[in-house]
């Protein structure tokens, strides 16, 4: 007698399944961090995976970027975000104040206004006049949800940056506002979310700011992504001596080659740097030793706050919120047995 017996399997899974909340420190916490930063003074470490493909590293370095040809050592805390933005089920919400009744907010606030799960400050302010005033409006050119954003600064269009969409395809590139002759349109128009920035710290994998540039260390917010999807989005703290004395832009750029990236910015940086996480992913309340309970919102822990433990409000802020997951449909799987 013979049978045939057919198995199929055909479920959808997500990618890259985690636990949300487990911690690791120590050694272990330090085979997390990418091999090229573990040789760089990394005497404290953290990790903590904070939902589906998000990951959180602190990391305390002795001679970061010491190792890397052209690059004197500096002492850092470094706080990182590693988002695997194709699966995670995050998307990006970029915030601006300038249009509203109050120009300024801190990140913390504008975080909890969106029940984000995380966020970072962004681009700089536009310096005009002789005595170098900041006006409540961004550096260049720059769009939120579908709306140009109000500047004056010369030449917006043409700085580099990065845009995306809602449905979490995004891209770095310049020159916005050049209107191609042969559809009419601008490199903008087809994006509801354009930030650009002074500092363009990676393009296509080169860095823009070489070991030669003598732009002072300062703390900042920065980001990029890799060639497979993956963006870093990083604090770093600064000018305090003896424990975290920042970077420059080309320290930068050298950072996020490290990391892989091959596009990258810089963000505002000096008191306005701030990197936001929800409590609720953030599930142990001392995992670092620069971590504090925000005093715009009780619900958010921030990283990089001015000394006396508050933030600076500052004029926009990139927010990750909650947003759909890339489903990954299971391979299926067609068995055959014959007695």
């Amino acid at each position: 007698m013979k049978s045939l017996i057919v198995f199929c399997v055909g479920v959808a899974a997500y990618a890259n399944f985690a636990v949300a909340g487990e911690l690791l420190t120590g050694d272990a916490a330090i085979a997390k961090f990418p091999a090229s930063l573990q040789a760089m003074g990394l005497h404290t470490a953290k990790w903590m995976q904070l939902t589906n493909g998000v990951e959180y590293y602190y990391g305390r370095f002795s001679n970061l970027l010491g190792t890397v040809s052209g690059f004197n050592w500096s002492k850092n805390d470094l706080h990182m975000l590693r988002i695997d933005y194709r699966h995670a089920p995050v998307k990006m919400k970029f915030v601006d104040h300038t249009q509203e009744s109050t120009k300024r907010w801190t990140t913390s606030k504008t975080a909890a206004q969106y029940n984000a799960l995380f966020a970072i400050n962004m681009t700089m302010e536009y310096r005009e006049g002789a005595l170098g005033y900041f006006s409540p409006k961004p550096q260049g050119y720059a769009k939120a949800n579908g709306a140009v954003i109000p500047n004056g600064a010369e030449a917006t269009g043409t700085k580099a940056g990065f845009a995306f969409n809602d449905d979490k395809s995004y891209t770095f590139d310049k020159d916005w506002t050049v209107v191609n002759q042969e559809t009419g349109k601008t490199k903008a128009d087809d994006w509801d979310n354009v930030v650009t920035h002074e500092a363009y710290t990676i393009h296509n994998g080169v860095a823009t700011w070489g070991a030669g540039a003598t732009f002072p260390r300062a703390n900042y917010t920065f980001f990029g992504t890799t060639a497979d999807g993956v963006l870093w989005a990083c604090a770093v703290d600064g000018r305090r001596e003896g424990v975290s004395e920042g970077l420059g832009y080309h320290e930068v750029a050298a950072l996020q080659i490290q990391l892989g990236c091959t596009y990258g910015v810089c963000c505002d940086g000096g008191g306005s740097t701030t990197m936001a996480i929800r409590k609720d992913l953030m599930t142990a309340s001392d995992i670092c030793d620069t971590q504090k309970t925000s005093s715009s919102s009780a619900d958010y822990y921030t990283m990089c706050y001015l000394d006396d433990g508050s933030e600076r409000a500052v004029i926009n802020q990139l927010l990750f919120v909650e947003g759909p997951a890339e489903v990954v449909p299971a391979k299926r799987r067609l068995a055959f047995y014959v007695d």
